[in-house]
């Protein structure tokens, strides 16, 4: 048969000619940006060697299911390129070549081809980014028993904390291979053969086992690196007369070069990134604009942040907030990433102090971070918290800490349009910047997904080695979002006060009651939920003519009963009304013999939904808040919540205990 290798291959097909035909090369990866003709090029060669070596292919995806309207599809393209299809036959998930040559097709789901994988002489993992690392380990020792043979893999670069980074490509050497390539004794012509990045991997030594002598062999495995630019069927070849100039798909990565550098940075040339499904959380982060190198500055105080998830690491963000008349930046300088096994409390608070050692820096810490880090924890013989083992060690290590740790965490919904509008450059007197070494955290910026409620979607995995399940993203976003809350706090109140409001917003505002009045109460009643979705609260209000002003509250995600029994004794209040599940009424009971509170006792209301719509005009028309206590993180907080109400959301225990307070002060003190 005919097959013109010279006019109808890509600059990919070329080097993968090259590097198939030498049998010392085990490995052939082969990554790049979109419409790069990666697949394109392998179904090309696969087919040409299928017909001229006469020895059998397997092609592979992480699911079958995928495969045909996928890469399936491209080889019946591929065939027509290069005049072959006269000596194929397709059936169905198989190539049948007139020389009896196969060219199978499966998914990692058909445990039969992983089993006969050593009957191949080349395997093509499409998509490689979709494999399991065990997956990829698995097929590497199946593949054997034939001399030359070779895995193949081409993928779309995605984040660089993917496995295929950290543990396959980065753990190698690699240096520049030449492009050239040779056949019949002639050299191609440069713009035929090159891309935009060929490497391969240090030679290495390795023991012969029969001889038991070290022996020096080649490298076994050949990186190639291409874009849109190397596939002719989208540019054009130079000279003409193959391949396809796609106008509109050019047209279309030039906007992108101009108007989002870095959308084109992954999409078009290929380099690490992250893909963008456009229901990203920080959909206004960007790594070209907020991406930088950021200087450490001694003489301003670190602000760490803190995460107390053990799996798949501790999370300590490190920040600087440096505040001139003109601007305010907030600056992420490092991060410290607990991974196992110095993943425990003790251990992770010792790598920070190491960090901050490392650069010189003695003076005080402010720490942020997660409210549930307050929790008592029984693993400790002394039941202290997280924060409080975390502290302790940073102490030991020789730092103050000032504990800036809020008792309940802001509204993820609300903080995440906060950072938004900053990131987007709505407020030009505020600069976010990431330091370029925060690759884990940039990551997670650019990946953690929204959720229906418009919070974070925390997707968990399970980890096979282990069987332990996980939230792989958000966790560096959750200190990114504590962070911004704390030293942005005056911004942040700003802006959620010009929010649309709702069901509780009368004219599109809250009603507070004047602070600067000393006002004399008729009555005073706290109202208290111990446990309303694993948050405690309660609402303090006072009576005054027609208006009940609520002049404190507790919002905490603790359903301590140690915690409770304090904030109800804090209160100077006429009586307590507690709503709760059944379980809590002895400790209510035994709350009221053991103090000489007014305390009255009630079960949980079965449709909290219908009570908050049926008083919400009574919120609206009789309850007035703090202006002074807007500024404390918890009443805030609460005020948040409350605002953030959906009825088809979760997230509603501020407009439970409100509705509550309400409902009852309606009945006891009927406005007339």
């Amino acid at each position: 048969m005919q097959i013109n290798l010279n006019t109808n291959l890509n600059p990919n097909g070329y080097q993968l000619l090259k590097y198939m035909g030498d049998a010392s090369i085990r490995y052939i990866y082969m990554y790049g940006g979109s419409s790069s003709g990666k697949s394109f090029s392998a179904a090309q060669l696969f087919i040409i060697l299928a017909l001229s070596e006469g020895e059998n292919h397997l092609v592979m995806r992480k699911v079958g299911a995928s495969i045909g309207k996928t890469i399936y599809e491209d080889f019946r393209v591929a065939a027509n390129t290069i005049n072959a299809t006269p000596y194929l036959r397709f059936t169905q998930n198989c190539i049948r070549c007139s020389n009896g040559a196969r060219i199978d097709f499966s998914g990692l789901d058909d445990p039969e081809k992983i089993k006969g994988i050593s009957n191949y002489k080349r395997v093509l993992l499409e998509e490689l980014s979709e494999f399991d690392e065990n997956d990829f380990k698995q097929i590497r020792k199946r593949l054997r028993g034939k001399e030359g043979q070779q895995v193949v893999s081409d993928w779309n670069p995605i984040s660089e904390e993917h496995w295929i980074k950290k543990n396959l490509l980065d753990r190698d050497v690699w240096h520049d291979a030449p492009m050239g390539v040779v056949m019949n004794g002639r050299l191609i012509p440069a713009w035929k053969t090159e891309v935009k990045s060929l490497k391969l991997n240090e030679p290495r030594y390795v023991k012969n086992v029969q001889t038991g002598e070290t022996e020096l062999h080649p490298s076994d495995s050949v990186l190639i690196q291409t874009t849109y630019l190397n596939n002719f069927w989208v540019v054009g070849s130079p000279n003409g007369k193959f391949g396809f100039y796609d106008e509109q798909a050019v047209a279309d990565f030039e906007h992108d070069k101009v108007h989002d550098p870095d959308y084109y940075r992954i999409y078009a040339l290929g380099e690490w990134g992250v893909l963008h499904t456009g229901s990203e959380f920080f959909w206004a982060y960007n790594t070209s604009k907020h991406l930088k190198q950021v200087p450490f500055i001694p003489e301003l105080p670190v602000h760490m942040c803190v995460d107390n998830n053990v799996l798949p690491y501790i999370t300590n963000t490190l920040w600087q907030v440096e505040e001139t008349p003109e601007k305010v930046r907030v600056r992420q300088f490092a991060e410290v990433m607990a991974t196992s096994p110095d993943n425990t409390v003790k251990k992770a608070a010792r790598l920070v102090a190491k960090r901050l050692r490392s650069l010189n820096y003695a003076e005080k810490v402010i720490l942020h971070g997660d409210a549930s880090t307050r929790a008592a924890n029984t693993i400790d013989e002394e039941k202290r918290s997280f924060l409080d083992l975390y502290i302790s060690t940073l102490n030991e290590e020789g730092f103050e800490v000032e504990d800036c740790v809020d008792k309940s965490n802001p509204s993820v919904p609300m903080t995440g349009e906060f950072i938004n509008q900053l990131l987007d450059g709505a407020d030009a007197k505020v600069d976010i910047e990431i330091d370029e070494s925060c690759k884990v955290s940039s990551d997670d910026y650019l990946m953690v997904q929204k959720d229906v409620n418009g919070g974070i979607l925390k997707t968990r995995v399970k980890n096979k080695m282990t069987g332990q399940t996980y939230e792989e993203h958000g966790h560096a976003s959750d200190t990114f979002r504590y962070l911004c809350y704390d030293v942005l706090r005056a911004k942040f109140i700003e802006f959620a006060n010009r929010r649309k409001r709702n069901i509780y917003a009368k004219d599109d505002a809250l009603s507070f009651f004047n602070g600067e009045t000393e006002y004399e109460y008729a009555a005073s009643l706290a109202y208290v939920m111990p446990n309303v979705s694993g948050v405690f609260v309660m609402v303090h209000g006072s009576l005054v003519g027609r208006e009940w002003h609520i002049v404190n509250v507790f919002f905490r995600e603790s359903v301590s009963t140690e915690e409770i029994t304090h904030a109800v004794m804090e209160e100077d209040v006429d009586y307590c009304v507690f709503e709760c599940a059944d379980a809590y009424f002895g400790y209510v009971r035994d709350l009221r013999k053991r103090t000489s509170r007014n305390i009255k006792v009630m079960g949980e209301v079965s449709d909290v939904d219908r009570r908050i719509a049926a008083t919400s005009d009574f919120v609206k028309e009789h309850v007035r808040f703090s202006p002074g206590k807007r500024n404390e993180a918890e009443y805030d907080a609460f005020l948040t919540n409350m605002l953030d109400y959906n009825p088809k959301q979760e997230g509603k225990q501020a407009s439970a205990a409100i509705s509550g307070f309400a409902q009852y002060v309606m009945t006891k003190y009927p406005m007339g």
